[in-house]
């Protein structure tokens, strides 16, 4: 053997080299990733915090995102609402004009119920809004269609609601009631045609029921299975008759004869009221024939537009008025049931926007808002022109409707609220709200996004590396390497015959 180097020499040169290869590689992807190591194991010393840091990132760019979500659905909801201020805007100038106007037609009063049932419907499609196959406007039943009015077409909602046998509900109680009996809680019910009423075997079980509510019973006997307005209500016995027992009393009755629609005959005479058949007697001849409407004013509880279903002439005049009966005197195993519009629940889902906060995303179709919008179209709507529940024989409705459509944009409307205090929700607080919740949202958006910033500046100052000193430390290593390897090539050309000669 006459080379210098030995077998240990020799490894000792090549792991030194190999060593020095190591960190070139090294080097060389901290120079292409930026990165101090492809994994936690190379900044051990600062992996605890590190992995701390990127999990609060993690959670706080999940709080944005659904924090996005959040805001999307709200402005939905806010883009519904702005449909919904239109229509009540337009319905409520409609109204006013109605109002003023002296000189109604048959005409004007057909177009401004249209009107108020055609408002009924957008504001039924505004609020049925949804987001992500979620109604916006139903509570925690997000898959619950919020409003379904009873009918579809105005006609079928006159039918339902004759105004004056059935009458739209005039209280949000009434409005609102949503139940059926069972007859194990009330025991079976009487129908007394002879009265009128509806009376439950146990006490106390009918009183969810209010004054103005529409029920329907199920159960007996054809003639009863129908729909009834409550007009009062002991908790017990339900009164169904539009009249009240009550005379003989002095009182006017007035009526348009045929062909004249400006200027009413007038008639005095004693009136007596007998509820359950629903007959007026007239001490004096009327000369009423059967489908004419006439208005009874001073008495003690009958005041009111009446409509002749049939006439036993006199004197006295002995006039049954039409209107939904009691067809049949019977105690048997029924049920009443009310249904409101409203078909969501008032459940308000929570939303997480930050650790420490969360907010109710909770706009109800069933606000006092949209509720009393509701009722001042639906007692504008009802009835049939020419009859007993049409609306010009019931003008005192347009008030109560003003008044209702004005409360339902900001309240309160005034000092005169027809069906006594109404809750205080309107439009603007509502919308308010809205707003509300958006700038908190934003504001705890905002703060993520400014705290994301701060860990990720953290972040990068411990996982990347100085670029600048990467690059020289990379080509002082390549430097090294190419030393090593020329000084390991010279050492195994040197041998003792080069130095013996």
């Amino acid at each position: 053997m006459t080379r210098v180097a030995t077998y240990g020499s020799n490894q000792l040169y090549l792991s030194r080299i190999t060593a020095v290869q190591e960190r070139v590689n090294m080097r060389t992807l901290q120079v292409v990733t930026e990165k101090k190591s492809p994994n936690y194991t190379g900044i051990s010393a600062d992996a605890n915090r590190l992995i701390n840091f990127e999990n609060e990132k993690a959670r706080s760019q999940a709080f944005i995102n659904n924090n996005a979500s959040l805001q999307t659905t709200i402005g939905l909801a806010d883009v519904s609402l702005t449909a919904v201020e239109k229509t009540m805007k337009t319905f409520r100038d409609r109204l006013e004009t109605f109002y003023t106007n002296k000189n109604r037609t048959q005409q004007d009063i057909e177009s401004i119920q249209t009107l108020a049932f055609q408002s009924m419907i957008d504001m039924q499609s505004y609020l049925s809004s949804s987001a992500d196959g979620k109604y916006l406007f139903s509570g925690g039943l997000v898959s619950q269609e919020p409003v379904q009015l009873p009918a579809a077409t105005h006609d079928a909602f006159k039918d339902i609601y004759d105004g004056f046998s059935v009458t739209y509900p005039t209280t949000r109680d009434a409005h609102m009631v949503d139940t059926v009996t069972k007859t194990a809680t009330t025991g079976n019910l009487t129908f007394n045609a002879a009265n009128g009423t509806i009376t439950a075997a146990n006490a106390g079980t009918l009183s969810q029921f209010p004054v103005g509510s529409k029920i329907t019973a199920a159960g007996a006997s054809g003639a009863n299975n129908q729909s009834y307005t409550v007009v009062a209500n002991t908790g017990t016995q339900i009164k169904v008759s539009q009249l009240t027992t009550e005379g003989p009393s002095a009182a006017t009755i007035s009526y348009y004869p045929a062909g004249n629609t400006t200027t009413p005959n007038v008639l005095n005479g004693n009136l007596t009221f007998t509820p359950g058949t629903d007959t007026i007697q007239v001490s004096s001849t009327t000369g009423f024939a059967v489908g004419q409407v006439f208005t009874v004013a001073g008495t003690t509880s009958n005041d009111g537009s009446y409509k002749v279903s049939s006439i036993a002439a006199g004197p006295p005049d002995t006039i049954t008025v039409e209107s939904v009966k009691v067809g049949a005197t019977e105690t048997v195993a029924a049920t009443l049931s009310s249904e409101s519009w409203y078909k969501g629940d008032n459940i308000s889902i929570e939303q997480r926007i930050d650790q420490d906060r969360t907010v109710a995303i909770g706009i109800f179709a069933s606000d006092p808002a949209f509720e009393k919008a509701f009722r001042a179209m639906g007692l504008i709507a009802q009835g049939n022109y020419g009859t007993a529940g049409g609306l010009e024989n019931n003008m005192e409705r347009v008030e109560q409707a003003r008044y209702l459509i004005r409360d339902s944009m900001l309240h309160p409307a005034g000092n005169s609220a027809p069906f006594g205090t109404e809750e205080s929700s309107d439009l603007e607080s509502v919308r308010s709200q809205l707003g509300v919740t958006q700038n908190l949202i934003k504001t705890k958006t905002e703060k993520h996004q400014s705290y994301i910033g701060f860990l990720d500046d953290r972040i990068i100052s411990m996982e990347n590396v100085d670029k600048n000193e990467a690059i020289t430390l990379l080509l002082d290593d390549q430097r090294a390497l190419e030393a090593g390897y020329q000084a390991l090539s010279k050492v195994r050309e040197m041998s003792l015959i080069n130095f013996l000669n």
